[in-house]
């Protein structure tokens, strides 16, 4: 009976959840959506074999150059475990405006394509071949703060490196210089008078 009781009232609540984005979605406040599970690189890498020729999902920041190969493009696109490349259109590598280095952060995309663990259009590499790219943030620069303590402890350094190589230097000189002493004979020669 206790379970009858359970099972009803979730299944009251399951409609209540669809009545309220039915609701939303007919008020204008667009289509609900299903949350798109995000892949990271390194699952890829480690379950390759299981996700060949699956649609997967990726978000990361796009770094280094875009290479673009007549209509279409290469970019490389980094999440916290590592980088892979995706190949998409050149059109939407041109949506992308920020690469990041070490001056810049990269826009942060999401993609939405194909995972070849070895695909042999592009010489059996590890690549995605997006059908969608979306910008899901804005890339920035970036600024790195001297810090003092770092400045002034290579300032030291290299004045000691300086110094030594002074000191090195001289030593060097003061013994070529009486090498040079007992080379050159004395006036009067060995024979002197």
């Amino acid at each position: 009976m206790c379970g009858r009781r359970i099972c009803a009232l979730v299944t009251a609540f399951q409609i209540i959840g669809m009545a309220v984005s039915v609701g939303a979605w007919a008020d204008g406040a667009g289509v609900p959506t299903v949350p798109v599970r995000v892949v990271l690189y390194g699952s890829l890498l480690e379950a390759a074999r299981s996700f060949d020729g699956v649609v997967v999902t990726i978000q990361g920041e796009a770094i280094g150059q875009i290479m673009v190969r007549g209509t279409m493009a290469w970019v490389n696109v980094a999440d916290e475990s590592g980088a892979i490349g995706v190949w998409m259109s050149a059109r939407a590598a041109g949506s992308i405006r920020m690469l990041g280095s070490y001056a810049s952060r990269g826009d942060e995309l999401c993609i939405t394509g194909i995972f070849h663990r070895a695909c042999i259009e592009h010489g059996g590499d590890m690549d995605i071949h997006a059908e969608t790219v979306a910008v899901v943030r804005a890339g920035e620069r970036m600024t790195h703060p001297i810090d003092g303590a770092r400045l002034v402890l290579a300032a030291c350094v290299g004045l000691g490196a300086a110094g030594a190589l002074w000191l090195l230097r001289s030593r060097d000189e003061r013994r070529r210089a009486l090498e040079s002493e007992h080379l050159v004979p004395r006036k009067g020669g060995a024979h002197g008078a």
